[in-house]
């Protein structure tokens, strides 16, 4: 019987720990470049635990999140330092100590006429280091080639990382790349300027998750308790036997 009520608690804690992290995704939803978590599932049959209280019952637990990195839909917004990256890579900034890497074009220029980001004043790094305009109205083409007043100045580039589920979420859309991993110039990805790219959150199906994650939850808690009803009078049948 005990087995039982273990079966739905470890169902309720798994649907409690997805429907955070569907929460999350719909907080960010408006996200320049946002990549929505996932969280996978595993059953379990064999572990100390479920062998020594599970009485054969088969426990469901989260087995981890991972990101999605799908590309998001594309806004037009006919501002020259708004960049969108189509297909994979990162735009890559510096920190004082290192690197950060974002899907976030929504640019501007700094007093020095750096690019840096919207938030933070992050400075972009393209071909040749970091990039200086000499004013807002440039032109940039979708291999990154980069032209003021009719002269090319520089270009800006697209970085790949071997793995994407080797970059950490450092929040505000940004990326760190674990220790030890190494990026390279994108191959295959292009630039569109005056343009954002939205987020891949689909709102749809994400209200279509919340609905069903909830429902789940209300049923393996139902199901505790029906449990623990029974077990109650068992033990009411006990104490008059």
């Amino acid at each position: 019987m005990g087995s039982g009520i273990y079966s739905a608690l470890s169902g309720a804690v798994a649907k409690m720990q997805q429907l955070e992290v569907t929460v999350n995704n719909l907080a960010n939803i408006g996200d320049i470049g946002f990549k929505a978590d996932r969280v996978s599932f595993e059953s379990v049959f064999n572990e100390n635990l479920q062998n020594r209280i599970g009485g054969g019952i088969n426990f469901t637990r989260t087995s981890g999140s991972y990101t999605d990195f799908s590309q998001g839909d594309m806004e037009t917004t006919n501002r020259s330092l708004d960049l969108a990256i189509k297909g994979e890579g990162f735009f890559k900034v510096a920190l004082e100590d290192g690197f950060l890497y974002t899907r976030q074009g929504n640019f501007k220029l700094d007093k020095q006429n750096n690019l840096v980001t919207s938030i933070n004043d992050l400075q972009v790094i393209g071909e040749n280091g970091p990039v200086n305009f000499p004013h807002n109205n440039v032109l940039i083409n979708s291999d990154g080639i980069v032209t003021a007043d009719g002269i090319e100045i520089g270009r800006l580039t697209v970085y790949e990382v071997p793995d994407n589920q080797n970059l950490l979420r450092k929040g505000n859309g940004f990326w760190e790349l674990k220790p030890g991993m190494a990026d390279k110039l994108s191959s295959g990805a292009s630039l569109l300027q005056g343009s954002l790219e939205r987020s891949n959150v689909n709102p749809v199906l994400l209200t279509a998750e919340i609905i069903e994650t909830k429902r789940a939850y209300a049923a393996f808690m139902n199901t505790m308790k029906i449990f623990s009803d029974i077990s109650e009078k068992a033990r009411e049948i006990g104490r008059l036997g």
